[in-house]
């Protein structure tokens, strides 16, 4: 490494102090010396306002330079979730993507709940779980927090958190162009570019970027293929240092998604006889020609497919030295725009036509910390102030050409002297929203050296938030009035929160730290406001609160070859908040669905063989179960009640592997080859909170692999395959249902299918 690319990067090290999360919120790499040639990177940790390794961190934490996510490909959040232990994230749409950790947090976002795992862009809490989804482009870092997070940054978070800091503007000039191509015409064009607008005092850094792929799966009802991605965005970025003291960094946004993301396939129809109104529906469907068959290779919806997102954001965050501690402020104001078009029905008929959400989501935030130099006491203490206001135009069910026949069959099944049901085409059940949430909070916490090993840790955060909603229902035409629920809210929740942190941690000499912890989280209430469980009553979501323990050790081991980060963990959560999905088609709605407690054990490690050979692989086991659920809602085809006590919670899976060997050899003085290989490994879960059997989702492991030269250290080639294999298998997968009918099956979004490219890079 150049020194002049060295002082860089321990200068942005420095620099990032000011962006505490969780006493681990920023890092970054700095090569160590190396002895012989195999010594393992040196992870420098400032968020506890002085220079640490990681392994003196007391914290279970996982870190991804932005330059392995380069190397490897990676560019969203489903990558960085088969890179570390313990992460589940998935896109069921843009607005109802979804982000958990250790089993608690994977409930789909809503309009009335907050997220339990915190994403934070360069220090600005991500509101909405979608608003991540655009592409992680010239990123610095991503840190995964596991636990709850709070005692040290803004936003409560219950059960941890994901920060991304991107790279920062560089008084030295600097460029970089890559371009990827790939089979599905998949294309993606990134770049960035930064220097000095006025030598020592003001830089600037400009990136943009532009991802394409054609659909991967056929369409053969309207032959247009489905999951396409179309994302694009830009970054510009302003550093100022007006003074040694100063410093003020600017950053301006704007992303865009454009697809036709998230189709589902249908997985497995249902047996008529599994319950009366499944043999009703799949009736139904037969007298309008139509037999559900399960299929992994192509789906016969018949309604378009669009998924369009609009996001802007500005933030400003100062750095000031003050002398006897450092001031940071960071503001922010993000906006983001959700417009969709998706297939409601989930078959060829034209029953439901389509379900739109229309969603304008804006937020504000203010953030304030002061953090003491480094000393035997050291302390950071904060202060938070966000606010956001949801707006929603949501068409619940518009009926198609199909409604008319297909209910009057399904009522008259069970009573052949009913009248006919006569619905016009087009006719619509609409939902308005207004979701304002308003939280305030006061954090703080300190350290204290009781001896050169020892350091007790102590931690404090009192949060009070707000949520207003108002939901009102009407309709257009003559809609099917079983579906069509009428309610009407307008209320307002809310509650107020101590959390603390209490840890200890041990020096193991030069080379390891023990370390233990208590701590607690917590979850604002929610409310629920794009459903009613009968008409006109408002469901008031209590909050979550959780109580984690932790037990960890950080090891380097031969000849500080190989770094090992191994904890234990007890998790208990009680009110868990989550989505039901009716087996009678209903929209889903919110309900704290019980109590849980997850359990296990987390490991990373990472060993630089030689100077040519690195491993590093992580893996967890997690024992999530309900430990109080007596009133769960009942899989399709069995009676209530059932209870849940004692099951697993869903989409927890219990063991997670994650594995990448590198390869680098000198092909001559100035070439340089690498050959690098990845595998992830995820055991069954349960798609649905109700465990239904016909909702496991099978466990999968996926290969990736990639081949390239690097030129000069500047110009760079490769080859890759991802899902070499080309494994079959389901990111979501659940009951699919008519509104006002039965479940006739079960329906489920695929993951990518094997996928081959090459990339160009040069940087300047």
């Amino acid at each position: 490494m150049s020194e002049t690319l060295r002082h860089r990067r321990l200068w942005a090290a420095s620099f990032l102090s000011g962006l505490s999360l969780g006493g681990a919120a920023c890092a970054d790499t700095a090569d160590a010396a190396l002895d012989g040639g195999a010594s393992v990177n040196e992870l420098i940790v400032t968020a506890r306002r002085t220079q640490e390794r990681a392994i003196d961190v007391p914290i279970p934490l996982s870190v991804l330079s932005g330059e392995s996510l380069e190397r490897t490909g990676g560019y969203t959040l489903a990558d960085i979730q088969n890179r570390v232990p313990n992460l589940v994230a998935f896109n069921a749409n843009p607005r109802n993507s979804s982000v958990g950790i250790r089993g608690i947090g994977v409930s789909s976002a809503s309009d009335g709940l907050d997220t339990s795992v915190g994403i934070y862009l360069d220090g600005v809490y991500l509101g909405r779980p979608g608003m991540a989804l655009a592409d992680l482009i010239d990123v610095e870092q991503v840190e995964v927090l596991r636990g709850p997070q709070g005692t040290l940054f803004g936003r409560n978070s219950s059960a941890g958190v994901i920060n991304v800091t991107t790279r920062k503007p560089d008084f030295t000039p600097g460029a970089a162009l890559e371009a990827s191509f790939g089979d599905y015409a998949y294309r993606q064009i990134r770049g960035t570019v930064t220097g000095p607008i006025v030598p020592g005092l003001l830089a600037g850094r400009l990136t943009a970027f532009r991802t394409d792929r054609d659909g991967v799966l056929e369409n053969r009802t309207t032959h247009l293929a489905g999951n396409s991605i179309g994302r694009s965005g830009a970054r510009l970025q302003l550093l100022g240092t007006p003074s040694p003291r100063l410093s003020e960094r600017l950053i301006a946004e704007y992303s865009d998604e454009n697809d036709t993301c998230c189709v589902s396939v249908l997985a497995s129809a249902f047996a008529p006889g599994l319950s009366a109104t499944t043999g009703r529906t799949l009736a139904a469907f037969s007298a309008l020609g139509y037999v559900p068959a399960a299929s992994r290779g192509f789906t016969l919806n018949n309604a378009p497919q669009r998924m369009r997102t609009e996001q802007q954001s500005a933030s400003a965050e100062v750095n000031w030295d003050l002398g006897f501690a450092d001031l940071t402020s960071i503001s922010a104001w993000r906006y983001w725009h959700f417009d969709p078009l998706q297939d409601s029905d989930g078959t060829p008929l034209d029953i439901i036509q389509v379900n739109a959400a229309n969603t304008r989501d804006h937020q504000i935030s203010e953030e304030l910390r002061l953090a003491s130099k480094p000393g035997r006491f050291s302390w950071q203490a904060g202060f938070y102030l966000f606010r956001q206001t949801l707006k929603d135009h949501y068409v619940l069910n518009q009926f198609g050409t199909d409604a008319s026949a297909f209910y009057t069959t399904y009522v008259r099944l069970a009573n052949p002297a009913a009248a006919a049901i006569v619905i016009a085409p087009g006719s619509q059940y609409i939902g308005d929203t207004l979701a304002r949430t308003d939280s305030v909070a006061a954090f703080g916490q300190a350290n204290y050296k009781l001896t050169d090993r020892l350091t007790l840790t102590g931690g404090v955060r009192f949060t009070h938030d707000e949520r207003h909603g108002i939901s009102d229902t009407s309709t257009l035409g003559t809609p099917y009035a079983a579906t069509s629920l009428p309610f009407h809210y307008n209320v307002t929740v809310s509650s107020g929160n101590w959390s603390y942190l209490a840890s200890a941690s041990y020096r193991l000499g030069a080379h390891g730290s023990v370390y233990g912890s208590y701590s607690t989280g917590y979850k604002a209430a929610g409310l629920n406001l794009n459903a009613a469980v009968t008409a006109g009553s408002p469901l008031v979501l209590q909050p979550e609160t959780v109580r984690d323990g932790e037990l960890g050790i950080k090891q380097r081991l031969f000849g500080d070859r190989l770094d090992l980060d191994a904890n234990l963990f007890w998790t208990e959560l009680k009110g868990l908040q989550a989505n039901i999905a009716p087996p009678n088609g209903a929209k889903a709605y919110l309900a704290n669905v019980g109590d849980i407690r997850a359990r296990g054990v987390e490991a990373e490690v990472d060993w630089r063989i030689d100077g040519h050979f690195e491993i590093s692989a992580n893996g967890s086991y997690n024992d999530a179960h309900y430990t109080a659920y007596p009133n769960a809602p009942c899989p399709v085809g069995v009676a209530a009640p059932c209870n849940l006590t004692g099951r697993p919670v869903y989409q927890a899976p219990r063991w997670v592997a994650n594995a990448q060997a590198r390869y680098d050899t000198d092909l001559s003085d100035q070439v340089k080859g690498y050959a690098l290989m990845q595998y992830s490994y995820r055991s069954g879960v349960y798609g649905s909170v109700d465990d239904a059997a016909y909702a496991r989702i099978k466990s999968y492991g996926l290969v990736n692999a990639r081949l390239g030269v690097r030129v000069r250290d500047r110009y760079e080639a490769s080859v890759w395959i991802n899902n070499a294999f080309d494994k079959v298998y389901f990111q979501t997968l659940g009951a699919a249902s008519i509104p006002g009918a039965g479940a006739f099956g079960t329906a489920g979004q695929l993951g990518a299918p094997r996928t081959v490219g090459v990339t160009l890079r040069a940087e300047y």
